[in-house]
């Protein structure tokens, strides 16, 4: 029997030859590509934690949970130039990474086999989240830390070994993490979690299940924890009420979809919205009108949601016809041919060697993804950074029965060459198809955010002006984790960001000087701004806006910059 110093020697060499596959992995991809922001909403979550919005950094960025936002805005706090939100990111995606090979690695014995391995795993897992390694997603971050603890669960020390709690106090850190960071995805993801406890404790004695329930339990109390830390941050009453018009605002335009006016004129006359108003909602420029605010939001929420067409029973129907169609129609087809393979070999296998555990395994596995999807299309919402998590989770849960029950199987020295060139076959057009979309997407991105960046110039050039952009002129441009590691504050903001309407929002009007956006634009104190390429972006809604609030106004271009056009509201007699 190997001593305790043999294997924690053991243990470092095998961490040490997953960290140096996966930073060549990080290296790889920065040499070739720039690390994006994926969307608009983890650079507003940066803005805030960092100060770029309010002048002052500040937890509250309404996404993550207060203590880790407190805790990343304490950084920008300490050291300003370092950009912590992006570096956060990107290391915990690279830190799952490398934590799932090395714990893998275990399985492995030899110097030589292990370094092959490492080199595998890391490819494999470039190969099917490519591009979400380089547009960096906070959602799709979170599920990347769950698949982590995952397979630290599955893969990890049994309960009689030493070094158990030691071990999986990282597991319970990542998914606490992960909670911390997007509560709803480390949710979602939670039954697989259960499902690698189950495994785990099956059939061994009563002192696993405590061990492994007492790291649930670990978990549980720091995710209530941050819970309460987190209604207390945001206990007062602006941000209740700021809370409750930002979950309004998503059912509308994330589930429901806003009801057309003119076909729902007295509903919308009865809350004392009006047509004007009504276009402000639907080009996503509300914050012009405080009369849009949390109780008329939430009364087109219900509404809403009391004229979905179809029924409870026909929204499962179509949800698991739709389950069904994605399937067998391939819409994302790497990763179905994977799960599907996995899938067959496994059950091959299980049957041919009559183990129940594997089959048992693959049949509550094969439950719990379908409910988790069945989940997600009843309620209407199934994006990317959703479902590759998903995916992802799924994959990593089958890769663990192959790891675990390798054993027992029964294949033929053919068999297996056979099914692992398949696996690097299918790894290989994955990546060769999720690399051209990232790269197609990074070059469009860099040539698109030029106009960006000359605009943000332009403002930094005139801070004494304010400047509030159009909306939907801003959606194709992102920026770059690391690039750019100005916390300067920004003399702009959108007239529909999601932190409109928020006491972060009132703080940034307050720096400027500003009462609110309407008057701020009729007064002269800020200007509009919106992409004058687009014919569908001119802004003569504005003209209709102010004309109902009882002022004609002329607006004015005054200067252009880029694709962008500057615009001063004047009022006429």
């Amino acid at each position: 029997m190997r001593d305790a110093g043999t294997q924690d020697r053991e243990g470092w060499r095998r961490a040490g030859t997953a960290a140096l596959f996966v930073a060549g992995a990080w290296l790889f991809l920065a040499v070739f590509f720039d690390f994006y922001y994926d969307l608009n909403d983890d650079t507003a979550m940066r803005d805030i934690l960092s100060g770029i919005y309010t002048g002052t950094p500040n937890g509250h960025n309404i996404q993550m949970l207060y203590p880790l936002g407190w805790c990343i805005a304490m950084c920008y706090r300490l050291l300003p130039s370092v950009p912590w939100y992006g570096i956060f990111l990107c290391g915990c995606q690279f830190l799952a990474l490398w934590l799932s090979v090395s714990t893998v690695l275990t399985y492995v014995k030899g110097r030589e086999k292990q370094s092959a391995a490492a080199l595998l795993l890391t490819l494999g897992g470039l190969a099917v989240a490519v591009y979400e390694f380089v547009f960096i997603q906070y959602t799709v971050t979170a599920g990347l830390l769950v698949c982590g603890a995952l397979v630290r669960l599955y893969c990890g020390p049994d309960a009689e070994e030493t070094g158990f709690y030691r071990f999986h106090l990282v597991t319970a850190l990542l998914f606490v993490t992960a909670f911390f960071l997007r509560t709803e995805m480390a949710l979602l993801l939670c039954p697989f979690l259960g499902l690698a406890v189950l495994f785990r404790v099956y059939g061994k004695s009563r002192r696993a299940l405590y061990l492994y329930g007492s790291v649930l339990l670990t978990m549980a109390v720091f995710m209530g924890a941050g819970l309460a830390a987190d209604r207390a941050a945001y206990g007062s009453g602006d941000w209740k009420s700021f809370r409750q018009f930002f979950d309004d605002r998503t059912r509308v335009y994330d589930f429901y979809g806003l009801p057309e006016y003119e076909t729902n004129r007295l509903f919308y006359e009865s809350i004392g919205l009006s047509e004007a108003q009504y276009t402000l909602l639907e080009n996503y420029n509300f914050d012009l009108d405080e009369g849009i605010h949390t109780d008329s939001m939430h009364q087109i929420a219900e509404y809403a949601a009391a004229r979905q067409e179809a029924g409870p029973a026909r929204r499962l129907y179509l949800s698991v016809y739709t389950y069904l169609y994605r399937f067998t129609h391939g819409q994302e087809l790497a990763f179905d041919l994977l799960v599907v393979f996995s899938y067959f070999f496994l059950l091959k296998a299980g049957t041919a060697g009559k183990n129940r555990r594997l089959l048992g395994g693959l049949f509550l596995l094969l439950i719990v993804r379908t409910g988790l999807w069945l989940f997600l299309l009843y309620r209407g919402r199934v994006p990317e950074r959703i479902t590759h998590p998903l995916y992802l989770a799924e994959l990593a849960m089958l890769g663990m029965f192959f790891l675990r029950e390798a054993a027992v199987f029964q294949w033929k020295k053919y068999e297996k060459s056979a099914i692992l060139s398949l696996y690097v076959l299918l790894f290989a057009c994955t990546a060769l198809a999720g690399g051209e979309a990232a790269w197609r997407e990074y070059q469009a991105r860099e040539q698109r955010n030029g106009q960006w960046q000359t605009f943000q110039a332009y403002c930094r050039e005139r801070p004494e002006q304010f400047y509030y952009l159009d909306v939907y002129s801003t959606v194709a441009y992102s920026e770059k984790l690391f690039s750019d590691t100005s916390t300067a504050y920004r003399n702009f903001d959108l007239l529909g960001g999601w932190c409109v309407k928020s006491p972060a929002a009132a703080e940034k009007r307050k720096r400027a000087g500003l009462e609110d956006a309407r008057t701020a634009l009729l007064s002269g104190k800020a200007y509009f701004v919106s992409d004058h390429t687009k014919e569908e972006r001119n802004p003569d809604f504005l003209t209709a806006y102010y004309r109902e609030m009882g002022t004609d106004i002329l607006v004015r271009q005054e200067d252009t910059c880029g694709s962008f056009s500057i615009y001063k509201i004047v009022e006429t007699d």
